[in-house]
């Protein structure tokens, strides 16, 4: 069995196999090939070829127009025959059961119940399968994923967008939190200035009485200090009677202020409005918005008729001969079930249909 040399080359987000030329790989060289040869079995370059040529001219080669004749590479071999549950295990038997490909594990574990599991080998009847209408399909279904992938990138970005908002909103809403906190201090602070104010102008009050009597005080004392021993009897008639009486005056004073009263300012927190804000977990709530958005042209796409058949799908069991075909549905495996809505039956329709 010959053996090919592929190269993985990478094209934009997709990967692809190609085969190496085959003299050239055995110089530890990769380089395109660019025409296989059916009686060598091998893959040759431009330059090569040239080469091939001289030495076995009546070999058939194929260029890259006849890729279709070039032999499929065992990495595409390998890929169709992995299991997809098992990629250790090759795909061996088909159940007709389930209509599945199953490895050897999945016969065992999935469908060792099944009556109609068979190798593949076995099951490769009839017409083979059209590859190039299965091929369109699958064009068809990636232009639909492309649009939907297209559609989720606009939407990681909106989503994006949505976010990066909403943390400004976040944010705002703490600057206006800030600022009704700022005026609460304002406001608090000036409650206190008010209180200072008050309490300070009581206690100049009692200071400027107690420096009036004390000056008055002084005053006479220094006066009695000038009269005394004078001989002058009516002054000092006129300062004993002034001095006695400011004396019953700060007496008197004395007695009212004997218990003083000390004043200070203390600040007492909110506790209730403390422990409110304790409890909350944010500034808010963070809602997810969803809104179903249908797709341009994937859920309601124009199809084109390409021919119509009428058939008769009647079984000999119907209790009614006449049909009324009120549903149709075909599944993933392109079978086709139909609803006989006279004879309360689903209908799955074989080929032949």
């Amino acid at each position: 069995m010959a053996t090919f040399s592929q190269s993985t080359v990478g094209k934009g987000s997709d990967s692809f196999t190609d085969f190496c030329c085959s003299p050239c790989q055995e110089h530890k060289v990769d380089q395109w090939a660019e025409f296989y040869c059916d009686n060598c079995l091998k893959f040759y370059c431009a330059k090569c070829i040239n080469l091939h040529g001289q030495l076995f001219g009546k070999h058939v080669t194929y260029g890259r127009g006849d890729t279709s004749k070039w032999p499929v590479s065992k990495e595409v071999e390998d890929f169709i025959q992995k299991c997809d549950l098992h990629e250790d295990k090759r795909l061996k038997m088909f159940c007709n059961d389930h209509s599945q490909l199953c490895c050897t594990n999945c016969a065992f574990v999935n469908h060792r119940q099944c009556a109609k599991v068979a190798l593949i080998s076995e099951s490769v009847k009839g017409p083979l399968p059209d590859l190039q209408q299965i091929s369109r399909k699958i064009q068809t279904v990636l232009e639909d994923l492309d649009e939907l992938q297209n559609y989720w990138d606009t939407n990681m970005q909106s989503l994006q967008i949505s976010f990066d908002k909403q943390v400004h909103e976040i944010r705002d809403t703490r600057q206006k939190i800030n600022t009704i906190l700022d005026k609460i201090e304002q406001n608090t602070i000036k409650e206190l200035e008010d209180k200072m104010t008050s309490l300070r102008a009581s206690v100049k009050t009692n200071v400027d009485n107690c420096s009036k009597l004390q000056n008055k005080l002084k005053r006479l004392s220094d006066t009695m200090h000038e009269i005394v021993d004078k001989g002058k009897a009516e002054l000092s008639f006129i300062a004993s009677k002034k001095c006695l009486e400011k004396i019953k005056q700060s007496e008197a004073y004395l007695i009212e202020n004997l218990v003083q009263v000390e004043s200070s300012l203390t600040f007492q927190a909110d506790s209730d409005f403390q422990q409110h804000l304790s409890k909350l977990s944010g500034l808010g709530r963070i809602v997810v918005c969803t809104q179903a958005v249908p797709l341009p042209g994937v859920p309601n796409k124009v199809l084109t008729v390409q021919g119509k058949s009428a058939y008769n799908v009647n079984i000999p069991s119907d209790a009614k001969k006449r049909l009324y075909i009120s549903g149709i549905c075909v599944l993933l495996n392109d079978q086709i079930l139909v609803a006989d809505q006279h004879n309360n039956r689903v209908k799955l329709l074989d080929h032949q249909y």
